[in-house]
Order: C-alpha cells, then structure tokens, then sequence
C-alpha cells in the first residue's frame, strides 16, 4: 500500500487501524478542548488588562458619590452620575468581575487583602480590618487586585 493512499475497507477492518483510527479521534477531541482552553485563557488575560485599566474610573465614582454635599443630595447632576456609576458597575460584573467583600471588623485575609498600615483601635478587635482605604477586585474568581486596608495592632 502506499502510504498516501487511503486505507481499503479491508485494511481498515483490522485491528490495527481501528485502534489507531479511534486514538486519531481521541487526539483530535483533546487538541480540540485544549484548543478552546487556550481561548478562553486568553480572552480573560485580555480582558484584565481592560478591567485594570478601568479600576481607577471606578475608584474615582465612588470618592466622588461617596462625599457629596448634603446641599446636592436630591440633584439631577447627582442621580445621573448614580446612573453612570451603575451602568459602569454592571459592565464589569457581565464581564465577570466582582467587588472583594471587605468591611470594618472582618478579619485580615491576606489572600484577598493587602494591608498597607497599622493602626490602634478599641473599635474591632486585634488583627482585623480597621480601615478599608481603596476596593479590592477578582475577575472571574481571580483576584485582580486585593483589597487595601488598615489593621488593628491592639484592642
């Protein structure tokens, strides 16, 4: 037989090339799978260079919303940044990111959280958040950036 040639019926029939035609369709689901692992690997890594970029706009909402004068509570300025902030928001989260959940008195965890300083309070207890200074992030389970935060050195 030569070898570009396609197999008879009859080779094909043998043992031989049924095991190697079953192994052939095995390889080729497997490169296929990898194939759409690789994919979605690298959408994601593409899309964290995005989200990271963003994350300041983010940050920045949230100073802003977060120190409004009680003069400009009820403005029609105020609820149209609300409503940018939101739209922003749900972006990231259809993209799949998601703020780290953090708050004064939880526990130091440095697997989502860096913390950036101590500081001695009465108000929570000893080694747990004192001040939460800037939001930490993941992206699709991933942290993409921890969440920064003061701790508690004594109660």
């Amino acid at each position: 037989m030569k070898k570009d040639s396609a197999p008879t019926e009859e080779q094909v029939a043998q043992p031989d090339y049924q095991d190697l035609y079953q192994r052939s369709l095995a390889e080729q689901e497997n490169l296929k799978k990898r194939l759409e692992q690789e994919k979605r690997q690298f959408a994601q890594f593409a899309l964290s260079g995005a989200v990271d970029s963003l994350l300041p706009v983010v940050d920045n909402f949230y100073r802003a919303t977060e120190h409004v004068p009680a003069e400009s509570q009820n403005s029609a300025w105020l609820t149209g940044i609300m409503h940018i902030q939101k739209q922003l928001s749900d972006v990231l989260t259809e993209w799949g990111v998601e703020e780290i959940a953090v708050k004064v008195g939880d526990a130091f965890n440095p697997e989502e959280q860096e913390a950036i300083g101590t500081t001695e309070t009465s108000e929570v207890p000893e080694d747990a958040v004192a001040v939460v200074n800037q939001r930490g992030y993941k992206l699709n389970g991933k942290v993409l950036r921890p969440a920064k935060v003061t701790t508690n050195t004594k109660s």
